[in-house]
């Protein structure tokens, strides 16, 4: 139940090289931790050496190939798992991790099943409906999608984020606004809440860290500012 992650680390972490984000959520008994720019993540093994060193069980490691695409696992073991973009552990008794470099890192927890989630949602994971693709999975185990409370990570926010109109055709109208005749700025985090609470969970049980993987240059990995470096 207290096991939550996200990505990245080398073999010795210190304490300075990732964040410990679990006094956002107000539940106790979560963990969650978001590593910083010090680190890099190259293999399984480097999140195993992240769990160890926060205080998260190793042997109960989840990981995932992703792909951005709305493909959402449901697993009962330890692992890494391919071609996918969400995680869902029924009770709460594995760690779940994904990798980001500038899309949203969303956790769900449900106090009362004790299910964790964790998603990686980029645009194009927003766009094909990854987060009503979460709940709909767990539904399937009877839980209601108003019982969860959700997390969203440090991710690019909306002064960083600009698109061209090739792709506009892939987003919410609400939620970019027009730069020029080709380029658009686009507010991830809110289409990412307003789906959120299209499901039915309110607002009271959404929490969002308000810091932009773009800008903090010296916090967080950005694939837009640093591209394959990231």
């Amino acid at each position: 139940w207290k096991k939550f992650s996200r990505k990245s680390t080398i073999n010795k972490i210190a304490h300075n090289q990732w964040n410990d984000l679990s006094s956002d959520l107000p539940i106790p008994g979560i963990r969650i931790a978001f590593s910083n720019m010090s680190c890099s993540i190259e293999s399984h093994g480097d999140l195993s050496s992240l769990c160890d060193n926060v205080g998260l069980d190793s042997k109960k490691l989840v990981s995932i190939n992703q792909v951005h695409s709305s493909k959402i696992i449901s697993v009962k073991r330890a692992g890494h798992y391919e071609s996918s973009d969400g995680i869902i552990n029924i009770g709460g008794n594995l760690v779940c991790s994904i990798k980001v470099a500038d899309c949203l890192p969303i956790y769900f927890i449900n106090r009362i099943s004790r299910t964790i989630g964790l998603v990686h949602a980029g645009w194009r994971g927003l766009s094909l409906g990854i987060i009503n693709e979460y709940i709909n999975n767990v539904k399937k185990n009877n839980e209601r999608a108003s019982d969860n409370y959700v997390f969203i990570g440090p991710s690019i926010k909306k002064c960083c984020f600009k698109i061209q109109s090739d792709v506009l055709s892939h987003f919410d109208s609400r939620f970019y606004s027009k730069i020029n005749d080709k380029h658009y700025q686009v507010d991830l985090q809110k289409w990412a809440v307003n789906q959120i609470m299209n499901l039915n969970i309110k607002n009271d049980k959404i929490f969002v860290i308000d810091k932009c993987t773009y800008c903090n240059k010296d916090l967080y990995e950005s694939f837009r500012r640093d591209g394959d470096a990231a």
